[in-house]
């Protein structure tokens, strides 16, 4: 007898709920399937297979009916998975009662790493990456924390010596320093070089020269190429070694089309002996009229600092950033601030008050627009809030709404160098004329700080005395400008003056067409006849310094005593010549060599050369008709650099013109580093290593950045 005689009822309940579990998957399935068909029909095709097409993007899959082939789970992943984006939100997955999927979309498989074999090469360089893309110290391979974290991630892991790392690191460095130097000599034109001076608590200075220029695709492109350090920053020849290291290296010499420094960091005789070393190493620079002796942010940076502490406004400032740090530290006085705030309601959103950093001029600036616009607010918590006890009159108002105004210039103008990619030089035309043009608006209507803006447009009209050719032939390479811009603009500017500016840069632009027409003609000429041996001295026949007018607020440019000091520059010295032999001896030796003048090209060759002559007039139509055709249509995506890259067959000698003025930097800082209002320090750790390990971590750090690894 059965002990149990309800066993039998039991297992008979078991089979029967088994049966059920089994079924329910096959009955979800069934449906899962004929809701497909919802979504697909199926066709038979000319070739006589069938497809099944989607009934929202019509993409064909492979059906066949019949047998296991007919399967649908390629045709489910295409609308659960999201494959069709315009199918509906339908989920193929039955619900029950409760709204919840029965069962997950299918998931794609995963694959088993945990036995792949260790690459450890491969893990030291990904190391040395990326030690020198985020600047860890060398030794963090010795650091306790790091190298346990390491060993539970991957205990078959190694960890390297420091002496390994370090080598990984220098090796990529020289690695890809000779793919840098491959790609910058594939440039179609030369290289603008830009130095920034860094310090240190050691009193030891650091030179970072990077090149700028335009690639072989006509993409502008910036590299650090070298960081070398400077024993004495305030001598007279502190960045001497810096440029003859780097021309040295890259292969230069010949190539540099212009140089930027800032003499904010260094003396004036240091830029002046730049200057002629420039002149010596390399003719391409134009008699090194193309120095530029500051760096724009830099400038703009110290007219910001001299505005934020000039006498009128020192007080009102320190009354305003005080009212904004003590709203934002207290929060009972900031929950009173919002409440009072309230009864004023504005327009347009208020501005958050923030409290500045006074290593960054632009938080000086929003902190003041934004205390500014709550000048209500603070008048009335003042009455409101016993703890606040900050008064701020009307006329102290008044002269940070002026301040505001002459910041905000300066701030506007900062723009084209914030910029996600570095702007063209072409750009800082319209940007410098009107930062000069505004300047001089505020000048004659400011009463509160009418002599603080006065100083700052004076500032501003000595750096443009400097550079505004270059900003102008940079402007005039520009398809949509051209002389008709620069003749509108000055005319602007400068009233009945602008006759002699605009002919200043109108001869400006002929003579570095000619210069570069000869240069083209003469390495033909070598080419085709089989010469290695040239040297050409250009001499441009303008004076980018501009001798001031006698009305002191104006600027203008003396076309005569321009003609005059070209005259005397060109008439050919045998004093001249004969120093100018005695520096290139070492260099090249020629044979009986002569000096051959044609207009302002001064052209050393040999007796072979005798026959040769340079038609300039045949190079001219080149210039002419580019300036006559018709202006480009100006849009927000215009990219100068394409149309000159789709152009440079119809403009052979102006194309070389427009890649190496439309790459000259204006700048020798970082879009980050844009509003500094201090010089960058480096650091104890960095200081501390090898100038050769320094060097390859800060630039392969570059180069990473700029992704040419």
């Amino acid at each position: 007898m059965d002990p149990n005689p309800y066993s039998e009822l039991v297992d008979n309940k078991v089979n029967v709920e088994i049966e059920s579990s089994d079924t329910q998957p096959i009955k979800r399935r069934r449906k899962r399937k004929s809701m497909v068909w919802d979504h697909f029909t199926t066709e038979t095709t000319t070739s006589g297979t069938t497809k099944a097409f989607c009934k929202h993007c019509n993409k064909s899959y492979a059906y066949m009916s019949g047998g296991k082939a007919s399967g649908t789970s390629h045709l489910k992943r295409h609308i659960e998975l999201g494959i069709c984006d315009k199918c509906p939100n339908t989920n193929l997955v039955p619900q029950v009662n409760d709204g919840t999927a029965s069962c997950p979309p299918p998931k794609k498989r995963q694959k088993r790493c945990a036995n792949a074999p260790l690459d450890q090469d491969g893990c030291n360089r990904e190391m040395a990456k990326m030690i020198i893309m985020h600047g860890y110290p060398l030794h963090m391979v010795e650091h306790p924390g790091f190298t346990s974290f390491v060993k539970t991630v991957r205990p078959q892991f190694g960890m390297p010596r420091f002496d390994t790392v370090h080598g990984d690191c220098v090796n990529m460095f020289l690695s890809e320093k000779h793919k840098l130097s491959e790609f910058v000599g594939e440039t179609p034109g030369g290289v603008s070089l830009s130095v920034d001076l860094w310090l240190s608590k050691q009193s030891v200075g650091y030179a970072f020269v990077s090149g700028h220029f335009v690639d072989k695709d006509w993409s502008l492109s910036n590299r650090l190429l070298n960081v070398v350090v400077v024993a004495c920053p305030d001598s007279d020849s502190a960045l001497n070694q810096s440029i003859t290291a780097c021309l040295s290296e890259w292969k230069l010499e010949g190539k540099v089309s212009s140089l930027t420094v800032s003499q904010s960091q260094v003396n004036k005789t240091c830029a002046d002996n730049l200057r002629g070393f420039l002149t010596f190493k390399n003719q391409h620079v134009l008699n090194g009229q193309l120095l530029i002796g500051e760096c724009y942010a830099r400038l703009l940076t110290s007219m910001a600092q001299e505005a934020l502490a000039a006498e009128e406004v020192r007080g009102p400032v320190k009354k305003v950033r005080d009212s904004v740090k003590y709203v934002k530290t207290n929060d009972a006085c900031g929950e009173k601030f919002e409440e009072v705030k309230r009864l004023f309601p504005a327009s347009a959103p208020y501005k958050d008050l923030v409290i500045d950093n006074k290593g960054r001029w632009d938080t000086s600036y929003k902190m003041l627009l934004a205390g500014l616009e709550h000048r209500q607010v603070f008048s009335c918590l003042e009455t409101c809030y016993p703890g606040y006890k900050i008064s701020i009159s009307n006329e102290e108002w008044r002269k940070i709404e002026s301040l505001c105004l002459c910041l905000k210039v300066l701030f506007e103008a900062s723009d084209v160098l914030t910029r996600p990619k570095h702007s063209t030089a072409n750009n800082f035309f319209d940007v410098m004329t009107k930062l000069q043009l505004e300047l001089s608006h505020l000048a004659m209507g400011g009463e509160d700080l009418g002599n603080v803006v006065s100083s700052l447009r004076e500032r501003f009209d000595l750096y443009w005395r400097g550079c505004f050719l270059v900003v102008a032939v940079a402007a005039v390479l520009d398809p949509r400008c051209k002389m008709q811009h620069v003749k509108e603009t000055f005319t602007e500017s400068y009233g009945e003056d602008a006759e002699q500016w605009i002919k200043t840069v109108s001869d400006a632009v002929h003579d570095l067409y000619t210069n570069y027409s000869d240069t083209n003609l003469l390495d033909s000429y070598v080419v085709d006849h089989g010469f290695d041996e040239t040297e050409v001295v250009q001499e441009p026949h303008f004076q980018q310094d501009m001798p001031q007018d006698a009305d002191k607020d104006e600027i203008s440019p003396q076309s005569e005593q321009t003609t005059e000091s070209h005259q005397q520059e060109t008439q050919p010295k045998v004093e001249k010549q004969q120093n100018v032999s005695e520096e290139y001896q070492d260099h090249t030796s020629f044979m009986d060599d002569v000096l051959l003048e044609e207009g302002s090209t001064l052209v050393t060759v040999g007796d072979s050369f005798s026959d040769f002559d340079i038609e300039i007039s045949e190079m001219k139509p080149e210039l002419d008709q580019y300036l006559d055709d018709n202006l480009v249509l100006k849009s927000e995506d215009f990219d100068v650099l394409s149309w000159w890259r789709l152009n440079s067959n119809n403009y052979p000698t102006l194309s070389k013109m427009a890649a190496d003025f439309l790459s000259i930097p204006f700048s020798t800082v970082s879009s980050e580093s844009v509003f500094d209002t201090e010089v960058k320090q480096m650091d104890s750790y960095r200081t501390s290593l090898p100038r050769g390990t320094l060097e390859a971590l800060l630039c392969t750090k570059d180069w990473l950045k700029n992704q040419t690894l």
